[in-house]
């Protein structure tokens, strides 16, 4: 079984997300989509972090009857803290040892997994996938990464959509809304 694994903060969750699942999901030489949400996150700012149970909440409904082949993972509430994805990948790896694991990536973090916690070593050992995202070249980060590693395998998702929209748009947006 081959399964293309999403994860993120979803802080908030939104409809680039699943649009970038379902396209995942759409793929033939795709089994399953796993979404795995992160209740915390090394590189990111923890106080404008949402509750990480509300966010699982949240994430579970958003994929909710999306695709059959979508499912959400609370693996990584799971795991012992610093959660990091190769650790994860592991955890994966052992709870389901005949799957084969693809990670899903936008362009602006192929621009900076080599510097992740052994992210190297998730270069060799798993197929990297990366959608494209505003304001990064991904053909172009791709090519110098692979050109720079060893990587088993880094596909240009080419045809997935490009959305203009994030987390942190949302969260500046309704920041600027709120009353005082």
């Amino acid at each position: 079984m081959r399964k293309a694994l999403y994860f993120g903060s979803f802080n908030p969750v939104h409809y680039g997300h699943v649009s970038i699942a379902r396209f995942a999901a759409s793929m033939e030489d795709v089994d399953a989509v796993v979404i795995i949400p992160s209740p915390h996150n090394p590189f990111k700012d923890t106080s404008i972090l949402a509750d990480p149970l509300l966010r699982l909440g949240q994430v579970r409904r958003a994929f909710e009857g999306v695709s059959p082949k979508i499912t959400v993972s609370d693996i990584e509430y799971r795991l012992p803290e610093p959660l990091y994805t190769i650790n994860t990948l592991h955890a994966i790896q052992q709870e389901e040892p005949g799957s084969e694991l693809i990670l899903l990536i936008g362009a602006d973090n192929i621009a900076s997994l080599e510097r992740w916690y052994k992210g190297p070593q998730i270069l060799r050992e798993f197929e990297v996938w990366v959608y494209p995202r505003k304001g990064f070249d991904g053909p172009v980060l791709c090519r110098e990464c692979a050109g720079r590693t060893s990587a088993r395998c880094i596909r240009f998702l080419e045809d997935a959509p490009l959305l203009d929209i994030s987390s942190t748009q949302i969260r500046n947006q309704l920041n600027k809304n709120q009353i005082p």
